[in-house]
């Protein structure tokens, strides 16, 4: 009989240690995947976005010009103008294990490379590369526009 009851209290605390641990697995993932992925709430980016609309820029097509009456000359090749190249200043960024898109463009705005983090982390969302950004040193200029300064973190090449 004693031994019954001493067979049921361990099977009991064996279901109870299993459940606990599953509890603590749970609690310390989602803690986790709630720290990767956490926005600033009381920045102005989350009205923003509810609020304004994205619109293209209307897209214009330029077709060439067709002459009327045809021209017995034959055309001349036309002169390829090159300009040349400006040598951007790269400088490293380094982004830690870690980061949420909201603390890397906290860094790069302390450091002169985007001129507002809501701008940098809505369009890292409108571009699908939140979940992309990755560890390292990269080489970018403050000259570069947003959507390179993205692709870069993302690891593409410029």
């Amino acid at each position: 009989m004693f031994e019954k009851i001493k067979d049921f209290f361990y099977d009991i605390s064996d279901i109870f240690v299993s459940l606990l641990i599953i509890a603590l697995i749970f609690i310390s993932v989602s803690w986790k995947i709630s720290d990767t992925l956490s926005i600033d709430i009381d920045a102005p980016i989350a009205s923003a976005i509810d609020q304004e609309q994205v619109n293209d820029p209307p897209v214009i097509v330029v077709t060439p010009e067709k002459p009327e009456d045809p021209v017995d000359e034959t055309p001349e090749d036309p002169e390829v103008v090159v300009e040349p190249v400006t040598p951007v200043d790269l400088k490293t960024f380094t982004v830690s294990e870690g980061s949420t898109g909201y603390s890397i463009g906290q860094k790069l705005q302390s450091e002169g490379y985007v001129d507002d983090v809501n701008s940098f982390v809505k369009r890292l969302i409108e571009m699908g590369y939140d979940s992309k950004l990755r560890a390292g040193d990269f080489k970018i200029s403050t000259s570069d526009d947003l959507d390179t300064i993205i692709r870069v973190l993302a690891g593409q090449k410029r």
